[in-house]
């Protein structure tokens, strides 16, 4: 083999390597959905959920959480996710709430059933301050 034969097919090598490892920064169709809540004090009538992963189109929904655990039948409010990751989302609540009411974030599917992963439905609770 040549000496360009070989730059050649070492450069060849070289950018097909690059291709598959910039793809494993793309979402995969495998990766889990998941939700990062931090605990907050509310932005006017808005909080906001630090990242969600939804592995399909779905919503980011926001519960509330009585004593017990449960969290309430409708949501608090919603926001439209596009399949993929999303950082920082804005979500509008339809009511004040006091400081220390736990909420629950959670991806759902447009059928409205939460996203699972390993863990269960995925979602993360977090306070109010």
């Amino acid at each position: 083999m040549t000496m360009s034969r070989v730059s050649a097919t070492a450069a060849a090598v070289m950018a097909a390597g690059m291709l598959i490892t910039s793809g494993a920064f793309a979402a995969d169709p495998g990766t889990p959905a998941s939700v990062i809540a931090m605990n907050q004090k509310p932005k006017g009538e808005s909080v906001s959920i630090t990242y969600a992963f939804a592995p399909t189109d779905g919503t980011l929904a926001i519960f509330a959480v009585d004593p017990q655990g449960h969290a309430s039948a409708k949501p608090l409010g919603s926001a439209a996710l596009t399949r993929g990751d999303h950082r920082d989302v804005k979500i509008k609540l339809n009511e004040a709430l006091k400081p220390g009411t736990r909420l629950w974030a959670v991806t759902q599917g447009k059928d409205g059933k939460p996203f699972r992963n390993v863990d269960g439905p995925a979602g993360q609770t977090f306070n109010i301050l």
